[in-house]
């Protein structure tokens, strides 16, 4: 007697399980992550699902159990107090030691998709959209472990350099197949820039007025992706971030230089400016959770440098939650000590 009713049960059993997998994919890791201070951590990091409002205690060590992805962002760690105890927290939140990385069955069954379109993941002009990366330089500099190889953040905190508008960390092709490995299209691409683009860039990426290294390192990983020549780019970046700092994005920030603010209010006073949708294309970065350092716009591959801040968005894809690392309330520093 034929049975195909469980048959046709099995198959889509199985084909809910896979779903499943392929959902919740992870990469199952060990070693060690010391906090750098009382960031969340999250049940969902998706979600940003907090059951019991857990926070890391700062320079505690704790142990990782997975990473989200090979190009990680996301670290889940246990927290043993915790209920429940396994928790993410954003990789910008501490210090990530990895002793080694075993792909799930989750992973393995998304990482034959990947790694078919690696090759392409370094070839130029195969980008589908960008990222515009702009620092909100005060909060970066206060906050975040630069170790003293930053010379505008040292004259930032020494009071020498007083900075109030966005900066520019980067204007990022990007490839949707690729994730976070789309770069890097020729290694040995060398800078060159003249005289005059490294004066008009100074002022909206301040290491530019010490040195060229920053410059190098964001030419070599993403600009030489993209066909502008490397003054054209700096410079066409540079009107971006002049033009969102014009912008009610750069406004928000400047009225609350030195407070702390909601990030719901943020959003809402964007959403007034450039409506939803445009604003599912932003997203903020802080450090430790709770001092804004960065806010990144997805914006279409062809853009018009001289089109609105909202047409700008509304041309790319939709990315991360508005709040991105952030907690529900954020400090916007002043410069200075």
């Amino acid at each position: 007697m034929r049975s195909y009713p469980l048959l046709v049960t099995i198959i889509v059993g199985n084909i809910v399980s896979l779903s499943s997998f392929a959902a919740n994919a992870s990469i199952q890791s060990s070693g060690s992550f010391t906090s750098n201070g009382s960031c969340e951590a999250y049940q969902s990091f998706r979600k940003q699902t907090n059951p019991d409002n857990t926070q890391l205690v700062n320079n505690k060590q704790y142990a990782i159990k997975a990473i989200n992805k090979e190009e990680f962002d996301w670290v889940q760690i246990l927290i043993p107090n915790a209920s429940p105890a396994m928790r993410w927290v954003n990789k910008s939140c501490g210090t990530t030691q990895l002793t080694n990385k075993i792909a799930t069955p989750s992973s393995a069954s998304t990482s034959t998709s990947f790694n078919s379109s690696s090759k392409s993941c370094n070839t130029r002009n195969e980008f589908d959209s960008y990222v515009l990366a702009l620092t909100w330089q005060p909060g970066f500099c206060e906050h975040f472990s630069y170790k003293g190889n930053k010379p505008e953040c040292t004259a930032i905190n020494d009071g020498k350099l007083k900075i109030t508008n966005l900066t520019l960390h980067g204007l990022w092709p990007n490839k949707a197949s690729c994730g976070t490995k789309y770069g890097y299209c020729d290694r040995y691409a060398r800078l060159d820039l003249s005289a005059s683009t490294i004066k008009e860039i100074a002022p909206w990426m301040p290491n530019f007025y010490y040195q060229t290294k920053f410059g190098e390192y964001e030419w070599k990983k993403h600009g030489v992706c993209q066909n502008l020549d490397a003054n054209d780019y700096f410079l066409t970046a540079t009107k971006l971030v002049e033009k969102v700092d014009a912008s009610a994005i750069g406004q928000f920030i400047k009225a609350n230089i030195g407070n702390n603010v909601s990030t719901a209010s943020f959003k809402k006073n964007l959403i007034s400016h450039f409506g939803a949708d445009a604003v599912d294309r932003i997203s903020l970065s802080c450090s430790q959770g709770k001092y804004l350092n960065e806010v990144r716009l997805n914006i279409g591959k062809s853009f018009n440098v001289n089109n609105s801040v909202q047409s700008l968005l509304e041309s790319g894809p939709k990315g991360r939650p508005f709040y991105g690392n952030c907690h529900k309330k954020i400090h916007i520093e002043a410069a200075g000590k």
